[in-house]
């Protein structure tokens, strides 16, 4: 009885959370939007579905907050009817009170988790397409810059590439240089100024080969063609953010910067990242529940004034932790959940001298 009670005050005021910040954030998104479309003159279709593909986004940033939120308000409800200090009083302890909050709280964990794995990434791989058609420039360049690949040639030689440019929508590379191993030996060397990738492979223009199995050759050449196995997209898959990605695609692609040799530091932050946004929640929870006995007769505008300070903290600490992680100051797991830990830290802290 008490818990389906108390949930039921606590996810109420959850549920009115998440429209207030889900129309917050839709409206912020909206002027953006509009801007955009004055700009480019995009017709109406267009513009709806630029803001619904990004519904679900919003929607996932906005049901943490919404936690927060609702268990200050709700608890904050029965703090002002002195319904919490009559359960004390009849040997409830406030740990007891708590969990239907933190049941709640696990509920939005896992609608995020549904929402952040299934929905947004498709919506939000959508987003960039429909911008892209609509605006004419990417919101992910298609150009990588200092590429290196490992492959091989039909025969087995195993080859290195390396360019100063790729360009993914042409399929080109810029100042190119292959070194050609067989048998743990170097056998050649290709320097070009460009090569484009076709049916036949890769297509080497104006540049200069070496020959070493006998002696050492130049040559120059102005078309030279080699069978390389590897697309441009397979050298380089388009980059996505971190929404457009399920944790198991961001594992995959850990995997292959790895086999790579590229940096997977701020990779990994962002993996982190995503388990950290799930327990974000019950920090939450854990922090809600103390302020909203500091001021029970406070009503809505003392608890989300709470709300906001406590939201501009949590996202600074985020901020700051999660570059100190990518620049390999903190592990990526702290930096990820150091704002949490802050957070529910505080939470027990206040919740023992309430005690």
């Amino acid at each position: 009885m008490l818990d389906r009670y108390v949930g039921r005050e606590v996810g109420g005021a959850v549920l009115f959370g998440v429209g207030v910040f889900t129309t917050l954030l839709v409206a912020n998104h909206f002027f953006f939007v509009t801007r955009s479309a004055v700009q480019y003159g995009l017709p109406l279709g267009v513009f709806a579905q630029l803001v619904a593909y990004r519904l679900p986004a919003l929607l996932g940033f906005a049901l943490p907050m919404s936690v927060l939120f609702g268990t200050v308000l709700g608890y904050g409800r029965l703090a002002e009817g002195r319904e919490i200090e009559a359960m004390q009083t009849g040997g409830i302890p406030p740990e007891r009170v708590l969990l239907p909050g933190v049941l709640v709280a696990a509920l939005v964990s896992a609608a995020s988790y549904g929402l952040g794995e299934a929905v947004v990434p498709w919506s939000e791989l959508r987003y960039r397409r429909a911008w892209a058609r609509s605006v004419g420039s990417p919101l992910v360049p298609d150009v990588r810059w200092n590429v290196l690949f490992r492959d091989r040639t039909q025969d087995g030689s195993e080859v290195v590439v390396s360019a100063r440019k790729l360009d993914l929508s042409s399929g080109t590379l810029e100042r190119v240089t292959v070194q050609q191993h067989r048998d743990g030996r170097l056998v050649r060397v290709i320097e070009a100024e460009r090569a484009t990738w076709g049916p036949e492979g890769w297509t080497f223009r104006r540049g200069r080969m070496v020959v070493l199995e006998d002696g050492a050759l130049l040559s120059g050449f102005e078309v030279l063609r080699l069978r390389l196995a590897r697309s441009p997209q397979e050298v380089a898959p388009p980059e996505r953010t971190v929404l457009e990605m399920s944790i198991q695609e961001i594992r995959q692609e850990l995997r292959r910067l790895a086999r790579e040799g590229q940096p997977t530091r701020p990779l990994e932050v962002d993996l982190a990242g995503k388990y950290a946004l799930l327990g974000s929640p019950f920090a939450f929870a854990l922090l809600g529940f103390p302020l909203s006995l500091m001021h029970p007769r406070g009503g809505r505008g003392i608890a989300f004034g709470l709300v906001v300070l406590v939201l501009i903290g949590y996202y600074v600490l985020s901020t700051a932790s999660t570059l100190l992680g990518q620049a390999g100051y903190l592990p990526p797991a702290l930096a990820a959940w150091l704002p949490n830990l802050v957070t529910a830290g505080c939470g027990v802290v206040l919740l023992w001298r309430k005690r």
